[in-house]
């Protein structure tokens, strides 16, 4: 059998994902929030993986930096952004629909007509060795039988096919040959390549595919990001624009990216690995992914350090636009699911700036303090108080040089105008 491509599937349905297909960006295009306030996206992050198949090092950080552009550059609520870390095959169902019912999460979440959707993942993928399909790799699958624990590609492009939306794109940044930049993903065995054509995609799709014939897909060591994910990033957040390749005009279309992808990130596999790494895209060149650029500065850097209090923008209530649950827990879950991006910034901040000082358990000095929290698990009200709520966190923390998961408890003040932290236990 030949070799399979190392492939970084990017599928983009774009009826505007920057509101503009043929027309020229920025010319009176309106503000990134107000033109996707409906906007849904789903981001996975599958780093670590069982049946010993090797953690993809820096998908956690791909899925972290794609979801900050997509609310930064593109205006996405941080409420309406659907975050899986470490993903089952159970809560990809359950997001994405099977082959049976494509209403999952993201079917009811879209607005129909309304919304624009993206699709982000960062993890394995894996070829069929009976069928020879592409499969999404869910961390408990096993890469013995993908066709039975993976997740079809053609699958979740049919399935995101049905949705009524004003756009859909989908970014899979993943390698589909059996092997990866930490190992193979089969053990015990001769390495074999097989060879898959990617899925046909429905009409009105682009396709973009990161690496061609037999090559295979690389990391970006300095950035912590894959190669594919970096370079994508950069061309989305104006250096395809700007670049040599670009025209200047403060739009980022699908033509510039090829040619900044071709250009960068193919040098880039060239000059730190040896290898041939080239982009391939389908679709139409005048494409706009991104219709109107914010003002240059640094790509994909680490978010600067929240303050401990983290204020909304003032509104005109004198009450604000936070309002305490009360006792009632159901009144709690609902303000976590609004207002959670705020909340994760005041525990993110606290982490940061108080962590010397935590009100620890006994077992304080199990817990080493961690510089930055990366990205969560999940979050959930434990107990309402009348002047805020106590939260269980998980999540991953890096720092010092090391990294890793922590679960812990955190009391979160409700005032009218701001969210804070003031203890952290576990």
């Amino acid at each position: 059998m030949r070799l399979l491509a190392a492939i970084w599937l990017t599928t983009i349905l774009m009826g505007a994902w920057g509101e503009a297909r043929a027309q020229s960006a920025g010319a009176g295009a309106p503000a990134a929030a107000e033109r996707n306030r409906d906007a849904i996206a789903v981001v996975i992050g599958n780093r670590r993986y069982g049946h010993g198949i090797p953690e993809v090092r820096y998908a956690a950080n791909d899925a972290a930096e794609m979801k900050r552009f997509l609310i930064e550059v593109l205006g996405y609520r941080d409420g309406n952004v659907i975050e899986l870390v470490d993903a089952s095959q159970a809560e990809m169902f359950t997001v994405f629909g099977n082959g049976r019912d494509h209403r999952g999460k993201l079917w009811s979440w879209v607005r129909p007509g309304r919304s624009d959707v993206v699709v982000f993942y960062s993890g394995h993928g894996m070829p069929g060795l009976r069928d020879g399909r592409g499969y999404l790799m869910p961390v408990d699958a096993d890469p013995a039988t993908p066709e039975i624990n993976g997740y079809p590609l053609d699958l979740l492009l049919e399935n995101l096919s049905t949705l009524d939306t004003r756009s859909t794109t989908v970014l899979l940044d993943a390698c589909f040959s059996g092997n990866s930049a930490a190992g193979w993903l089969i053990r015990a065995a001769s390495p074999v390549y097989v060879r898959t054509a990617p899925p046909e995609p429905p009409s009105g799709l682009t396709l973009i595919t990161a690496a061609q014939g037999d090559q295979v897909a690389s990391w970006d060591e300095q950035a912590r990001l894959g190669l594919f994910t970096r370079h994508l990033l950069d061309a989305l957040r104006g250096a395809a624009d700007r670049g040599r390749d670009g025209n200047g005009d403060g739009a980022v279309t699908l033509g510039e990216v090829r040619r900044y992808l071709d250009d960068e990130m193919t040098y880039a596999a060239r000059r730190q690995y040896q290898r041939v790494q080239q982009a391939s895209v389908t679709g139409d060149p005048k494409t706009v992914l991104v219709a109107a650029l914010p003002p240059p500065g640094p790509v994909a850097a680490r978010p600067a350090v929240q303050p401990a209090v983290v204020t909304p923008p003032p509104r005109k209530s004198a009450t604000g636009p936070f309002e305490p649950p009360g006792r009632d827990i159901a009144a709690a879950n609902a303000f976590l699911e609004r207002y959670q991006g705020p909340v994760e910034r005041a525990i993110r901040a606290y982490y940061r700036e108080q962590g010397s000082a935590w009100d620890h358990k006994p077992i304080a000095a199990s817990l080493d303090f961690a510089e930055r929290i990366m990205w969560f698990r999940r979050i959930a009200v434990v107990a309402v108080r009348d002047d805020g709520m106590d939260l269980r966190a998980s999540y991953a923390w890096e720092g010092n040089g090391r990294d890793g998961d922590a679960e812990a408890l955190f009391r979160l003040q409700i005032a009218p105008d701001a969210l804070s932290v003031v203890k952290m236990w576990r």
